[in-house]
């Protein structure tokens, strides 16, 4: 089954394939910052112009409306609606926005399932997100 990924802002689509498309502050420019749809995989496809910078925090923008996707409750993380083929559920999906650290949450009425060796950075607030799954979803 494929997921989807929307603005939480415009609640446009931002996976229209298999990349979620952002655009990302790089200094006083933007630059298309291509990401896997795959929860816990942290490919990335941008311009060769585009120096990232180990441990430094990029502003995600959705491509279509421009908002700011920092999340209001963790500005080191950016959060999206995420929803799993055309009749799933809306849940959060949240993921760091430090270039070098993984780290992502799926939030569901449920609990959570966390991904990425970076995603324990987290445990001291539990309670921002509510009662947690184990890593990598178990």
């Amino acid at each position: 089954m494929s997921r989807s990924f929307f603005c939480p802002h415009c609640n446009k689509l931002l996976n229209p394939h298999k990349k979620v498309i952002f655009l990302v502050e790089d200094g006083n420019d933007l630059e298309l910052v291509l990401l896997s749809a795959q929860l816990g995989d942290y490919s990335a496809v941008h311009s060769r112009s585009m120096q990232l910078v180990k441990g430094a925090a990029y502003t995600f923008r959705c491509p279509l409306c421009r908002v700011d996707l920092t999340s209001s409750a963790n500005n080191r993380l950016v959060d999206l609606i995420t929803r799993e083929g055309e009749d799933g559920q809306d849940m959060r999906v949240s993921f760091s926005r430090v270039h070098g650290e993984e780290a992502t949450f799926l939030v569901a009425d449920n609990g959570i399932n966390r991904f990425g060796a970076d995603a324990s950075l987290y445990d001291d607030e539990v309670n921002f997100f509510g009662a947690a799954k184990g890593s990598n979803g178990d």
